[in-house]
């Protein structure tokens, strides 16, 4: 019979009080693990949150700088910052980006200087030098997923996280432009062109097929076809442009009236919207604007009321053709856009060589009145609101942007 020693028996109770030992260890190891894990997915969850959070601020600012011109109302800048900024959704895509009116657009006349809501800045400062807005936004309560595990510990409290981004944008002379497919002549210096002046298409009713005496034309910037006419009508014009590649001939363009009236928000009688409409299709002729002149303060008003087109009998058109369509209902002009107030090149019409002349300015037209569908009677005017670089053009413009000092329309560029 073979006796176990005194310290052989002793071992069994330091073994178990050595497991027990590394079993707390394991455990607060993993705990620790679980929450640098934690800790890097939940960073990189608010780090996302905020780079879309960023992305919207960014289009909020963009948006809302295109219309600081220093004639249209803030109230304009504010809802297109506003509108563009909640398109872009934060959370992984899930959750719109709350922007507040009055609060999450402020504007300023330079960077340093204070910024406020529309009507305090309008106290603040003159229009026509607000040039800079700020858009911001905080994101408060985001739950964290694994970090909360570290509450397990003595005197630690994770709660949830807060977000926070901000951008600063403004406008600068643009590299490049987007215009209409109309060209504006350059004026005899001993008569210019006066600010609210109405400018009549070059339209010759004895020969259709040639311009007429008019102030401007149709201008194919790209193609000379009248399919190309119709998709820059239809679209946001043509773009990219540093100067007029080709300028039609003909006086007139038979197939661009419904193109051209879509912008009043005129739908043709197939009832097929051609493009998105301006806030108003409310329209300006001899008829419902004795002053024949300076339209525009009275468009601004229109635009805040969405006013519809008023119809042909309103614009004094018996002629059974007439613009042949039907206006939008109010709601749909709510959903609308900056398509009246366009850019179109300045050329010297006297100096054209193979069809193509250099642009010399951009010129800010709106566009007063509708076309009628009248065969070769084609003719239309849009009021001048002078060259686009001038304080005060309520033109806004898309662009690349360039030199500060340039001679390009004024384009948004971000500036924080």
């Amino acid at each position: 019979m073979v006796l176990s020693s005194p310290s052989r028996r002793r071992a069994k109770p330091r073994l178990a009080r050595q497991r027990g030992a590394v079993a707390i260890m394991v455990g607060l190891s993993l705990a620790v693990l679980i929450g640098f894990v934690g800790l890097a997915l939940d960073l990189g969850k608010l780090y996302v949150a905020k780079s879309e959070q960023q992305n919207s601020m960014d289009a909020c600012a963009l948006a809302a700088a295109r219309d600081l011109t220093g004639a249209t109302p803030l109230a304009v800048a504010e809802a297109a910052g506003i509108t563009a900024g909640s398109i872009n959704k934060m959370m992984f895509q899930k959750e719109t980006t709350s922007l507040v009116a009055d609060l999450s657009v402020q504007f300023s006349d330079a960077p340093d200087h204070a910024f406020y809501p529309k009507d305090s800045a309008i106290g603040a400062y003159p229009l026509d030098t607000i040039k800079y807005v700020k858009c911001s936004n905080q994101r408060s309560g985001i739950a964290t997923w694994f970090i909360q595990v570290l509450n397990l510990l003595p005197q630690v409290n994770i709660g949830p996280s807060t977000v926070s981004s901000f951008a600063m944008a403004t406008t600068a002379s643009a590299q490049t432009a987007c215009a209409i497919p109309i060209f504006v002549c350059k004026p005899d210096p001993a008569s210019p062109y006066k600010i609210g002046q109405w400018l009549s298409s070059k339209f010759d009713a004895s020969n259709p097929s040639q311009y007429g005496p008019g102030s401007f034309g149709w201008a194919s910037l790209v193609e000379d076809n009248a399919k190309s006419l119709m998709e820059q009508l239809q679209g946001a014009g043509q773009c990219n442009l540093t100067g007029i590649e080709k300028v039609g001939t003909q006086g007139n363009v038979n197939s661009v009236p419904d193109y051209w009236n879509s912008r009043f928000g005129i739908a043709p009688p197939s009832g097929k919207r051609l493009g998105v409409p301006d806030f108003t299709g409310y329209a300006y002729n001899d008829t419902t604007w004795s002053a024949k002149e300076n339209a525009y303060p009275d468009f601004v008003n229109k635009r805040k009321a969405y006013e519809r087109y008023q119809g042909d009998a309103a614009m004094g058109w018996t002629n059974p053709n007439g613009t042949k369509g039907t206006p939008l209902s109010q709601e749909e002009y709510k959903s609308g856009a900056d398509r009246r107030l366009m850019l179109a090149p300045v050329v010297d019409c006297a100096a054209f060589s193979g069809g193509k002349a250099p642009v010399t300015a951009w010129a800010c037209l709106l566009m007063i009145e509708p076309m009628q569908n009248n065969g070769n009677n084609n003719a239309v005017r849009v009021e001048y609101r002078g060259i686009s670089t001038s304080a005060g053009s309520p033109c806004a413009t898309q662009g690349i942007p360039g030199s500060g000092t340039g001679a390009g329309p004024q384009v948004p560029m971000l500036v924080q």
